[in-house]
């Protein structure tokens, strides 16, 4: 078994890798968390100077005692009284420290030798303080939840405040300066009251200690100049979107006036201890200034005040908030940082209600500067924590306060998280199934939902056609059905049924269309925009966009609108004037004759999305209904707007939680809404997965019939895997959130990236059948633009000394484009091909940018600059999540699979069937290319009743192994599902069965799959009705998708045989159990001793996330296991390594011929002499040791390189291709990705250069690695690329003749690992050591590096011109 070495924390190395690189320019000499430390160590001495004893509790905010206290608990009054805030030691804390000695550590032994504010050692006691007393409400927060979130923010690892069990995601704000004056009136409009005048001060809500009850609606507001007046009385129209939203659903959040949920924080002290050196790349806060007194604000200046005793401070001696420093009144649209939370009461001075707030202590994370938000009404029930991330949409005042409540500003909780307007409109009913809807990829196709689909293409259609006809929309109406055809195959509908219906309704359309789009002025209809507003004339001059894109960070939301249209908008015989709006279409009718609720609230966060987009006042949308032929005005008013929002953080909340935590919104227990949910097996598993049980869930029988078969055991595993894939998302979650933050400080390291992009031409007709649009993207100053002919090519591998190409992208990836001026959000596309020179992306529409006509598009795209971003897609996980739970169903497949999977039951095989007559048995063991191996192999294929493992080491044909499995089983009339994880991997099993003349169907995206496969996509065959695919899958018996895939409509309802998962080793279990649920029978070919399934996040990988279906179940079941042990690759020598390290001595060669094989020169040329022992054909195996020349690794914040071991393999590059080795017979391999860019500019011939990743399923006649790790003093390098021995094992078993690896003989002995690899090669003679007489480095580095610097001086003289 090949040695398993654990990840270690190496904090010497993960200092420096882990700090953001965006951060890199930043100055924090007197910012970050050391500063905090100090202002608390040295708050706490001031505090030591002043008491007694330091259990003496600090004092009251205030000397007046409040004259009508709020009655405490017996355990809480005497607490209160004395104005002490009980703490107790967090048990999850490793600590040694004692309660009774905790406070002693408060003071640090150095603060109190010297006042000096310098770093100082500290425990998690001093900075963790956080408890809530049994059976109370009394609640300390303190600062440790920051220092959580700045360690997870340092460490790419989300964490969980402490009070409500969630976080946020941090991103920064574009740093834009916006010179549009609308975009500045906007915001002011958003944050500010009605121009009338301000409402009474006089609460509207009424809480207590034990819930909360609305005595009066609040009243709407006035939102612009273009909205009627409107009453303030209590008889004014009530927002049909009440705030707080959570209350029917959530009355435990708000039962006592604390919204608080309690966690124990699980950072190791190693970890606190790191983060001193850490932090201070990460945040930078401004100097504190301390203040005797609370900065109440206005409101709380009209009464006494008296705060609940729910949180201390944590950075002063005192419980009050800290005091801001004082700055100018300013708007302020930045992201702030949570620090403290208190939750206080007010007491009117002429007596009455008391009513809560909040007062949250925030930092903005990019300039440090501290600030106020004071949350009143229903505001203040917003659930908000320590470490969370805020965005405050308002104006501070001198004193750094803002005030948000009913009729002013905004606050947006977790803004990161971008929130469909669609799931806001709708979680309304069930956030529960809003949030699932969100974390589950479901495979359900409603003819409903497609005829929708259809008609809103349709529409659009008709909007942007001028002057359409019904002829014209029925022939429109014949191109989408043939466009959604996959889809009518799902739903398993006729397109002669579907068309019918269309045409029923298209009259409609086209009377809509010409009554507000080719109208005259005197048959201008009129729209009824509310009671208050009455009807108005409105005419749409111009179709903008058709299902437009939107996302606003600065709201948290994202939405995909119908139709933006500019029109015209007449109103109570006043002159007309255009407004910007968006138009929602449904395909319903009216309930009661008004527009639902849920369709309003979409209108209304569209047009929010939309004022965003194009910087502009949009305070209406209109609202169409087909069915009813319908139109309605909807007007944008600041209360619904405020329940919107509110609804919105709530949702954030929840989908965060569900993230961090698994906890999902309670159950609706309506049975009579429940039943019919889409959602009601998952929702009832998940349910009893995580405690709960038929009482609790509020069903009844009808819980119980769906969970009966549910044991623990499944509960456990459910529980399990489900972390894990959340653990991972957040990790991708947070690679997003690089997109926006990146826009703001530039990453120089990032490689998920391409900026200084220009358009080189506009594409001049659609591509193939899917009508998507490529455009091509060349950099914005390329060398190559001036050149040509062989000096283009000279430097086309250095050309990428821009950054711009030197990335991570590549084809079939799926990206986000925007403007790098003006950070906007354009579309998101699929990558078709990626040159050193361009970049080509096809959209699923023409592009557009936001505003503008269509005359000067064209201009102004030619013009923008882009940018080109990786889209980290988040579906992936939902269907994995999906994929998981759909193993627990109670139906005959799931339970199969659960049996073979979860409780690893022994798979069976059928012995008796293996007769002469068997044709497929008669063609194995006839086929004469088959050794004994793949004999074997197919045979435990054929002979499988639950699944066969195929184990494919290195070069033993495991592809010509399955060309042959999946011909007898077609002998036997078997249907086949072949899926792999990647597009190439499918592709390349396809064009071997192509090539042996068996037909099959490939499904996937036409620009993802290979072009010789193309043709088998339904996209390149001439499908035109659902009755030929049905018959061309009757026809072909073996079907080809991704793992991923496997969502596809086409896929919809089918069962197959077998199926065949290829590359499955390096597939994740959750992933690999997607395509298994289409076949009774499976196999799985990989080996589990190369690369393991991928993992980004390290606590998913250090928790399982990397062991595959595979690994499991091999060593679950080893009988099941057929090895193919004779490989046609490597040479002897070669061999010996791989069998030395990994395999134990099972692989063989496949004759003698693959044993002896040896580099042939064409034309040997003399070079010096170290390098004709490298280049020596007789000797396979060579490691040059570097340990004698100047060959030390470089550092470049999170990057790691050698320039000498560069040097070097460029040296042996180019004497091989001198003695008449071919470029693409030589390959490069290195671990880290800034070395295989480093040797890309290095070397002169045009070689394949990749990272050890990149090369999994490769191979080359001749192969170098460079091992990069060289140190004077190596310490243990355990926790480095070079100690996982599946990437070793890989790099080993690449090349067929020839393998030379270049490092330090000195570092790498440190790795254990990679020191029985040297002393195996030791053993055959092949060590090198080579010093500075037989290697001129300098000369070499000096010749090297002028084509570079002549690269370089190109590209400056091209952006003088």
């Amino acid at each position: 078994m090949p040695p398993k070495t654990r990840r270690k924390l190496n904090p010497s190395s993960s200092k420096k890798s882990n700090v953001p690189n965006n951060q890199s320019q930043v100055q924090p000499s007197k910012f970050g968390i050391q500063h905090f430390f100090e202002r608390h160590s040295q708050n706490a001495l001031l505090a030591s100077q002043k008491l007694n004893h330091l259990s003496s509790p600090p004092a009251p905010p205030s000397a007046t005692p409040p004259t009508n206290p709020i009655p405490l608990s017996p355990s809480k009054s005497n607490a209160a009284s004395n104005g002490a805030v009980s703490v107790s030691p967090n048990p999850n804390l490793h600590s040694h420290s004692s309660p009774a000695t905790e406070a002693a550590d408060e003071v640090s032994p150095l603060v109190s030798k010297s006042t000096s504010l310098k770093r100082f050692n500290f425990s998690p006691g001093m900075l963790i303080k956080q408890s809530q007393d049994d059976g109370g409400d009394e609640v300390t927060w303190k600062i440790s939840p920051v220092n959580e979130r700045l360690l997870a923010v340092s460490k790419h690892t989300p964490v969980l405040p402490d009070s409500s069990k969630h976080n946020s995601f941090l991103i920064h704000q574009c740093s834009q300066t916006k010179g549009i004056n609308t975009a500045a009136k906007f915001d002011k409009w958003l944050s500010s009251p009605s121009p009338k005048g301000k409402a009474d001060k006089k609460p509207l809500l009424q809480a207590n200690r034990f819930g909360l009850k609305r005595l009066n609606p609040f009243q709407d507001k006035e939102v612009g100049d273009s909205i009627a007046d409107e009453n303030t009385c209590l008889s004014s129209r009530q927002t049909p979107f009440c705030t707080p939203p959570s209350l029917p659903y959530c009355p435990d959040k708000l039962a006592n006036g604390v919204a608080s949920h309690h966690l124990g924080l699980k950072q190791h002290k190693k970890a606190l201890l790191e983060l001193l050196d850490q932090v201070e790349d990460v945040i930078s806060v401004e100097d504190f200034v301390s203040s005797e007194s609370e900065p109440y604000s206005s409101k709380a200046q009209e009464g006494m005040s008296k705060e609940i005793p729910v949180t201390a401070d944590s950075i002063g001696n005192d419980v009050s908030m800290g005091t801001t420093n004082k700055v100018s009144g300013t708007s302020s649209n930045g992201y702030f940082l949570v620090l403290e939370v208190s939750e206080k009461q007010t007491f009117p001075e002429s007596g009455g209600s008391q009513w809560p707030y909040k007062v949250l202590r925030l930092v903005n994370e990019k300039s440090g500067e501290e600030r106020a938000v004071y949350l009143w009404e229903e505001w203040s029930y917003s659930v908000i924590a320590p470490g969370d991330t805020v965005n405050v949409i308002g104006e501070f005042d001198e004193e750094g306060k803002c005030n948000v409540d009913h009729e002013n500003n905004f606050l947006i909780v977790h803004p990161d998280i971008l929130v469909s307007g669609t799931r806001v409109a709708g979680s309304f009913s069930c956030p529960r199934r809003t949030v699932l809807d969100e974390r589950l990829r479901c495979n359900e196709h409603s003819t409903a939902a497609l005829i929708g689909t259809l008609l809103h293409q349709i529409f659009q259609a008709g909007l942007v056609k001028e002057s359409p006809t019904v002829h014209f929309l029925e022939e429109y109406a014949r191109i989408v059905l043939q466009k959604n055809m996959e889809s009518l195959y799902a739903c398993g509908v006729n397109e002669h049924e579907i068309y019918k219906t269309l045409t029923e309704a298209i009259p409609k359309l086209v009377n809509w269309i010409g009554l507000f789009k080719d109208t005259q002025e005197p048959q201008v209809p009129t729209v009824d925009f509310g009671s208050d507003n009455g009807a108005k004339k409105v005419e749409v001059l111009e179709v903008i966009d058709i299902e437009e894109l939107a996302w606003a960070p600065k709201y948290g939301l994202k939405g995909m609108i119908d139709v933006s249209v500019r029109v015209k908008v007449d109103s109570g015989g006043k002159e007309g004037h255009e407004k910007i709006m968006p138009l929602e279409f449904k395909t319903g009718k009216m309930a009661n004759g008004q527009a639902s609720a849920e369709h309003c609230a979409q209108v209304i966060l569209y047009s929010l999305l939309m004022s965003e987009r194009y910087l502009k006042h949009i305070d209406s949308g209109l609202l169409y209904y087909l069915q009813s032929d319908q139109t309605q005005g909807i007007i944008v008013r600041r209360s619904d707007l405020v329940g919107l929002i509110m609804r919105r953080n709530e949702l954030a909340h929840d989908i965060l939680k569900a993230l961090t935590t698994q906890q999902l919104p309670p159950m609706l227990q309506i049975p009579s809404m429940c039943k019919g949910c889409r959602h009601l097996d998952v929702c009832t598993l998940y349910h009893k997965a995580f405690g709960g049980n038929t009482e609790s869930s509020g069903l009844g029988d009808i819980f119980d019939s769906h969970v009966h078969h549910f044991s623990n055991a499944h509960g456990v595993f459910l529980r399990h895997w489900d972390q894990l894939i959340d653990l991972e998302a957040r990790e991708m979650q947070l690679a997003k959130k690089e997109i926006w933050r990146s826009h703001n400080h530039k990453n120089e390291n990032s490689t998920g990236c391409l900026s200084s992009l220009v358009l080189d031409e506009l594409p001049q007709q659609e591509s193939h059948k899917e009508n998507r649009f490529i455009y091509h993207f060349v950099c914005r100053y390329s060398p190559t633009n001036n050149l040509s002919g062989s000096d283009r090519n000279s430097i086309s591998a250095a050309s990428s000394l821009t950054k711009d190409l030197d990335c991570s992208l590549k084809s079939g990836d799926y990206v986000i484009l925007s403007t790098e001026s003006g950070h906007q959000f354009v579309a998101t596309g699929i990558i078709v091909e990626l040159s050193p020179d361009r970049v080509s992306v096809s959209f699923s529409k023409g592009l557009r940018l936001p505003g503008g006509n269509l005359s000067s598009m064209r201009e102004k795209l030619l013009q923008e600059v882009w940018r080109i971003d990786k889209d980290e897609i988040m579906t992936s996980f939902s269907v994995m999540r999906f994929n998981l739970i759909q193993m627990f169903l109670d139906n005959e497949q799931s339970s199969h699979l659960r049996k073979m999977i979860v409780d690893l039951a022994a798979p069976r095989f059928d012995s008796g069937c293996i007769f002469s007559q068997d044709p497929a048995i008669s063609y194995i063991w006839s086929e004469k290319s088959l050794n004994d191996d793949q004999r074997r192999a197919i045979l435990k294929i054929l002979t499988a009743k639950d699944y066969a493992l195929i184990l494919g080491m290195p070069g033993t044909g495991k592809t010509s192994t399955m060309v042959h499995a999946v011909k007898a089983l077609l002998m036997r009339g078997a249907s086949i599902l072949l899926t792999s994880y990647t597009n190439s991997a499918v592709d390349n099993l396809l064009i071997k069965l192509k090539s042996q003349g068996i037909d099959f169907v490939r499904i996937g995206r036409h620009e993802s799959v290979h072009e010789e496969i193309k043709g088998h996509c339904f996209s390149g065959m001439n499908i035109n009705s659902v009755e030929e695919i049905k018959l061309k899958f009757d026809q072909v018996k073996v079907v080809a998708v991704t793992c991923l895939g496997i969502t596809s409509p086409l896929l919809s309802g089918k069962k197959f045989d077998v199926c065949i998962i290829d590359e499955a080793g390096q597939t994740t279990l959750p992933v690999s159990l997607g395509p298994l649920m289409f076949s009774s029978t499976f196999v799985l070919v990989g080996d589990h001793y190369q690369l393991p399934p991928l993992i980004q996040s390290t606590e998913a990988r250090e928790k399982g996330m990397g062991i595959s279906l595979f690994c499991r179940l091999s060593e679950a079941h080893s009988h099941a296991i057929a090895p193919l042990q004779s490989q046609y690759r490597m040479c002897q020598s070669i061999m010996e390594l791989s069998n030395a390290l990994i395999y134990g001595d099972r692989l063989r060669c496949g004759s003698p011929e693959i044993a002896n094989a040896k580099l042939k020169f064409t034309k040997p040329i003399s070079c010096s002499s170290w390098l004709k022992i490298v280049l020596n054909p007789s000797e396979p195996v060579i490691f040059v040791n570097t340990d004698m020349l100047p060959a030390l690794e470089a550092r470049d914040q999170k990057t790691v390189n050698n320039p000498m071991e560069a040097y070097i393999i460029a040296e042996i590059t180019d004497g091989l291709v001198n003695n008449g080795i071919e470029g693409k017979d030589i390959g490069i391999i290195t671990p880290y990705n800034s070395q295989a860019s480093f040797i890309r500019h290095t070397c002169k011939a045009s070689v394949e250069t990749h990272t050890i990743d990149r090369y999994q399923g490769r191979d080359k006649d001749c192969i170098l690695v460079s091992f990069v790790r060289s140190n004077v003093n190596p310490r243990s390098c355990s926790a480095s690329l070079l100690a996982d021995w599946h990437r070793i094992n890989v790099a080993l078993t690449r090349p067929k003749k020839k393998l030379i690896m270049v490092g330090s003989w000195r570092t790498l002995s440190k790795v254990p690992m990679l020191k029985l690899l040297i002393d195996k090669i030791d053993e055959q003679s092949g060590i090198l050591s080579l010093s500075n007489d037989d290697f001129n480095h300098r000369t070499l580095a000096l010749q090297r590096c002028s084509l570079i610097r002549v690269t370089k001086a190109q590209i400056l003289e091209g952006e003088a011109q």
